[in-house]
């Protein structure tokens, strides 16, 4: 299994070590912040020697059950029936070469026993199970493809799964892919391993009433999770994209997300490493009870109720877009609920445990509410940030419980002025707060440079706006600069202390009270 590598940057480090994820949130005025999550990892499947066991050459024509170890290899067509196994603490191999399954009472394979069972393709394969199954069956047998086994898919060959009654593949215990090609459509969910989901590589295109991809279990320590280790991934579910009750770890691959539900979901912890994301969710794009860590990679969220949200949040790199009709990232804390009817958990309350650090990286944000929230402290450390924030009085553009402080990178987060914020006094960086006279338009080129003609700061705004919080480790203590809309000269200013305050701020306070109450 590969690791996060241990990553330090201002503030925020986070590490994998042992299979533990950890995250440091080091600062004064709270305490480390840590979150461990073991992930026990089968790797069974590669230490079978297969060559010790006999090959079956089978030609499917009615239901056929495996009771013994063995490479069983399949070609043909089977109309009403089923491949079955059981076969008690036996390794079974299942070579499905160029064939097609069709169940009329329950689903095209059924593991009921065994050690290990592994699937391997050849060619293109088509499964489909009955839309009603059999009242002989157990009544948590819910997938086309089922096994109460550790279950392990591989091969170079295609697999078109038709899951009529609830789910696509189900796995009771550890279920891995280690490539393939897949292509699953389901009225439930697509791929459920209740004790781990482990993707290597392959490529997936599910559609899905329910999840397209989840783990389940929530009794046993370091199950239920999600490992994926590239890939190409399509999915059109109808709740949640990728779901894990502990821990989603992803290292790279390509993902196309289109959800009602969550995109990414995690009760627990969410590490991305690399991969190129885009996202369009009814409800959050990734979304963790506890913490997400973006350690590089692209992500693109172009519709979401919230972009990222997590109790903490670490963005130590990468290049992220995103779109949000409320907050676009929130350190909020606590579990997950509908967007619908939803107001942003305690609006006004403080709270310690919610930490949001951006140590590197490029983030641009669009949202309707918050555009950068935490419940408790916001850490600028490093890369660039760009936010074009709310156009409505009762958000801003940036939003803290307890405070913001800005370490290093280049921030400007334009929005409206009733509840604008300052990158923060207590900031190791000089920062500048700008209220306009009048609200610009959508769409004005604001442009910052110093005396000598230098561009500190460029960028043109998505939506109208009443003020810019900008900071920048080129501005400098008695340095004069000029702020540009549109390239006209709109106001002089010098920095004069940590923030310097530009325009008037009467109205905005009078404004934010009335919001308030």
């Amino acid at each position: 299994m590969k690791k996060l590598p241990y990553i330090i940057a201002g503030t925020a480090a986070v590490a994998v070590v042992g299979g533990a994820i950890i995250l440091n949130a080091n600062h004064s005025a709270i305490d480390s912040s840590k979150i461990e999550g073991t992930m026990q990892i089968d790797n069974g499947d590669l230490k079978i020697n297969w060559e010790r066991y006999q090959t079956y050459d089978i030609t499917l024509s009615s239901a056929y059950t495996i009771t013994s170890s063995g490479t069983y290899h399949f070609t043909g067509n089977l109309t009403d029936g089923a491949i079955i196994v059981n076969a008690v603490e036996s390794d079974v191999r299942i070579i499905l070469d160029n064939v097609t399954i069709t169940n009329a009472s329950g689903p095209a394979i059924i593991g009921y026993a065994a050690d290990d069972i592994v699937i391997e393709l050849v060619g293109e394969s088509t499964l489909t199970d009955a839309s009603k199954y059999s009242t002989d069956l157990d009544e948590d047998i819910t997938g086309a493809i089922y096994s109460k086994a550790d279950l392990t898919f591989q091969g170079d060959g295609t697999l078109n799964l038709i899951a009529n009654y609830e789910d696509g593949i189900v796995a009771k215990d550890d279920l891995k892919f280690n490539s393939g090609t897949y292509n699953i459509s389901a009225v439930d969910d697509g791929i459920r391993g209740k004790d781990s989901v482990y993707i290597v590589n392959g490529n997936y295109t599910i559609k899905a009433t329910g999840d397209a991809i989840k783990s389940t279990n929530e009794l046993d320590a370091g199950k239920g999770f999600v490992l994926i280790e590239n890939g190409t991934f399509n999915l059109t579910p109808g709740a949640k994209g990728i779901k894990a009750i502990n821990s989603i770890l992803i290292y790279g691959g390509e993902y196309q997300i289109d959800s009602t539900d969550d995109a990414i979901h995690s009760n627990n912890y969410v590490g991305i490493v690399g991969g190129n994301y885009t996202i369009t969710s009814g409800d959050d794009g990734i979304h963790a009870d506890k913490e997400l860590v973006i350690e590089g990679g692209k992500v693109t969220i172009t519709k979401s109720y919230e972009g990222l949200e997590a109790q903490a949040i670490t963005i130590n790199g990468g290049e992220l877009s995103i779109t949000a009709s409320d907050d676009g990232l929130n350190a909020g804390g606590g579990a997950d609920a509908s967007a619908t009817n939803r107001v942003g958990a305690g609006a006004f309350d403080v709270d310690t445990n919610c930490v949001l650090a951006i140590n590197g990286g490029n983030l641009y944000v669009n949202a309707a509410g918050d555009g950068i929230d935490s419940n408790g402290y916001l850490y600028f450390n490093g890369g660039t940030v760009t936010v074009d924030g709310p156009t409505n009085n009762g958000n801003g553009a940036l939003d803290a419980g307890a405070s913001i402080v800005q370490n290093g990178g280049t921030v400007i987060a334009v929005g409206a002025s009733g509840m604008a914020t300052t990158l923060g006094n207590s900031s190791s960086i000089y920062n500048a707060s700008i209220y306009l006279t009048a609200t610009s338009p959508a769409g004005t080129k604001i442009t910052i440079k110093d005396n000598s003609g230098n561009t500190i700061i460029s960028h043109t705004s998505a939506k109208a706006f009443a003020h810019i919080a900008v900071g920048s480790p080129d501005f400098k203590m008695g340095e004069t600069y000029t702020v540009y809309l549109d390239d006209v000269v709109y106001q002089t200013f010098t920095i004069s202390s940590i923030t310097t305050t530009v325009g008037n701020t009467n109205q905005n306070f009078n404004q934010m009270n009335r919001t308030r109450r």
